[in-house]
């Protein structure tokens, strides 16, 4: 019995020393992992001085606009917009209107190109037209006074009506195909019919002719036009004010139809085509003066030449005719020159009978 107690004690001192000395082996270990885990004290930082926040960058800010007048330019209603004071129109109404764009940078504003109404009305030398009646302005391209420097021949033509529906006088209807027949000579050949404003720029043209139809009849609408259209060519109809929706002559829709299609010139003959050469005053500036108006309104745009009814004046009509309008023209009287007095320009009258070769002498000496 004592022999077993001795064994047992001697087995639990082995047993305790194996434990201790396990426990002396493993702690340096377990100091060394304790202290891996500790966070490294961070090095001491300098202070971070904040820079003063930039305000942020707007973006350019673009001038107001405002809406402005209404008014007519070369036919198409719009209005205008305003900024600082100044009238603008925009890029766009004035292609719509084909006109011209100045040289000048434009304003922008939307996304929108705008140019100084002023500008616009230089560069395509428009003239102003107020109707004191309603207010309403009016800008007509080419309708500004100017002067023609060179001395050149441009050979106007005189016709009346276009048609072989004779109802008056036989030598006033030229045929459909007598007129087809003309014009296409004339395209042949190089010569170029312009309008009177374009006389402004008479150098552009070599061969230049001016096409002219007195009193406004229906058939320059229904015979006239389309052949105008066929070989592209300008001519001018002479329309008596107060004559629109009578017989034989063509309707205010008509009138702003043909004015409309960029190759017919409405012109005035006077409000009521009566003889110019015995009316005073007071009558002479109702006949021009309401007749302008009148046109201008039913087309948009504004008469810059009359046509003398009859072909009869005095000094008087040519006077007050230049209050109103930049050219007058007679009923015959042959070769115009650019030299001539604007107030008394000359035609040649071709008739219902007038051949092509006729024709062919009469624009002959067109350029020279």
């Amino acid at each position: 019995m004592k022999k077993w107690w001795i064994v047992l004690t001697a087995v639990l001192a082995i047993a305790v020393a194996a434990v201790v000395g396990y426990m002396l082996h493993t702690a340096p270990r377990g100091v060394e992992s304790l202290q891996a885990t500790q966070p490294e004290t961070a090095a001491p930082t300098e202070p971070v001085t904040e820079r003063p926040t930039e305000p942020p960058t707007e973006a350019p800010t673009e001038p107001p606009m405002e809406a402005g007048e209404t008014l007519v330019l070369n036919g198409t209603e719009l209005v205008t917009a305003v900024s600082d004071g100044t009238e603008y129109v925009s890029a766009d109404a004035l292609q719509q209107a084909g006109l011209s764009l100045p040289e000048a940078e434009p304003l922008q504003n939307g996304g929108m190109d705008y140019y100084v109404l002023s500008a616009v009305s230089e560069e395509n030398r428009c003239a102003e037209y107020v109707d004191d009646e309603t207010g309403l302005h009016y800008l007509t391209p080419g309708a500004a006074r100017f002067s023609i420097e060179q001395s050149v021949n441009v050979p106007v033509l005189m016709y009346h009506a276009v048609s072989d529906n004779m109802w008056g006088i036989d030598e006033l209807f030229v045929s459909p195909s007598s007129m087809e027949e003309q014009l296409r000579y004339l395209v042949d050949n190089g010569y170029e019919p312009i309008w009177f404003s374009d006389l402004a720029e008479l150098e552009q043209y070599e061969k230049p002719v001016i096409l002219t139809f007195d009193d406004g009849y229906d058939d320059n609408y229904t015979e006239l036009l389309p052949l105008l259209q066929k070989y592209n060519v300008k001519a001018t109809v002479f329309m008596i004010a107060d004559a629109m929706g009578m017989q034989h002559k063509m309707t205010e829709e008509q009138v702003r139809e043909m004015a409309d299609s960029g190759l017919v010139s409405v012109q005035s003959h006077g409000l009521t085509h009566a003889n110019m050469d015995a009316m005073d005053e007071e009558t002479l500036i109702r006949e021009l003066g309401e007749s302008q108006r009148i046109l201008t309104r039913v087309t948009g745009r504004q008469p810059s030449v009359l046509c003398y009814p009859t072909g009869r004046y005095s000094n008087l009509t040519l006077e007050v005719a230049e209050r109103y309008y930049n050219f007058g023209l007679k009923m015959v009287g042959g070769q115009y020159n650019t030299a001539d007095d604007p107030f008394l320009v000359s035609r040649y009258y071709v008739s219902r009978y007038t051949g092509l070769d006729s024709f062919a002498a009469m624009v002959a000496p067109a350029g020279t």
